[in-house]
């Protein structure tokens, strides 16, 4: 019945982590509209917010790719999904690094491509690590990573209200 909608395993592979890709990024558009911040340092904060939100959907794309990985090994379109949201992702927060860096809130040496590499690859490790340990503080975390990010960027940001609730932050730069 598999064979009658695809024509093989690298093309129900594809099918699948397509579909996953794209409701993530659905529910990103959803969630970090760039309109519904007053700054980029706010944006990039509720890019690693959707992360804990999202994460079971967020997950299911890093599974099917594991399982998938062995299915199509020498199909040389099987990665282009990945590929594709990682394009997206990265585009996205370059976006946002270059408007902090244009409005003088961020820094003028970063390098947005290096920064947005960092935000994904941490979020990445974060979804793993969710994967193997039962008991992985998931929220604190990211509250550490984005801290982490925010003092790269060249700011201090202090966080209002407890760590598991959405909350507003307030932005500082340096000299404030």
């Amino acid at each position: 019945m598999i064979y009658y909608h695809f024509r093989n395993k690298g093309d129900l592979y594809r099918a699948a982590i397509e579909s996953a890709i794209d409701e993530a990024f659905d529910l990103f558009a959803e969630h970090c509209n760039t309109e519904r911040h007053e700054t980029p340092a706010e944006a990039i904060g509720a890019w690693f917010d959707v992360h804990v939100r999202l994460y079971k959907q967020l997950r299911n794309v890093i599974k099917i790719s594991l399982d998938c990985k062995g299915v199509v090994p020498g199909a040389p379109d099987s990665k282009q999904p990945i590929k594709r949201f990682y394009r997206h992702e990265k585009a996205i927060l370059e976006g946002l690094i270059r408007d902090g860096i244009k409005s003088g809130l961020f820094r003028k040496d970063v390098d947005p491509a290096t920064v947005a590499t960092m935000v994904s690859t941490m979020l990445d490790g974060v979804l793993a690590r969710s994967f193997f340990l039962k008991d992985f503080d998931m929220h604190d975390t990211v509250e550490a990573f984005k801290q982490a990010i925010m003092l790269s960027l060249g700011l201090r940001r202090i966080a209002v209200g407890p760590v598991r609730q959405v909350r507003r932050t307030l932005v500082v730069t340096e000299g404030s």
